[in-house]
């Protein structure tokens, strides 16, 4: 816990003269002003900018940006897992519940004509009644 909070207490910003100094040098930079115009995104912009000229506004941007999707994969992380969790499934162990999870929010789509042409119907047992 004393780890999570030593994170959280370190600013973004350790040199603010300098992050003054880059930030009056970008937004004077005529060549940064006519890609802005015609950049897509502010991703595209981001990834545009050269850390060599400008360190300590791109590691500030890049750590401000990413809040947005750490926070998204969590919000989403914890909606699957109260979804699979459920009243009906209250008694999954902790190895279970990781494998649904991990099931759920992957974004690798399985070919299931490829695997069940692999399976051998033959030997698959089947129930008698």
């Amino acid at each position: 816990m004393s780890l999570k909070r030593e994170q959280l207490s370190h600013p973004i910003v350790t040199n603010k003269a300098d992050l003054e100094i880059e930030l009056l040098e970008l937004l004077e930079d005529e060549g940064l002003k006519q890609f802005i115009n015609n950049c897509p995104s502010i991703l595209e912009f981001w990834k545009h900018i050269s850390i060599l000229k400008y360190p300590n506004i791109k590691n500030c941007a890049v750590k401000l940006i990413s809040i947005f999707g750490t926070t998204y994969s969590c919000e989403s992380l914890y909606s699957t897992m109260k979804i699979i969790k459920s009243k009906y499934r209250s008694n999954l162990t902790d190895d279970h519940l990781t494998e649904l999870l991990r099931t759920a929010l992957t974004s690798i789509q399985p070919d299931l004509k490829k695997l069940t042409k692999k399976v051998d119907t033959k030997k698959v047992p089947r129930k008698q009644n």
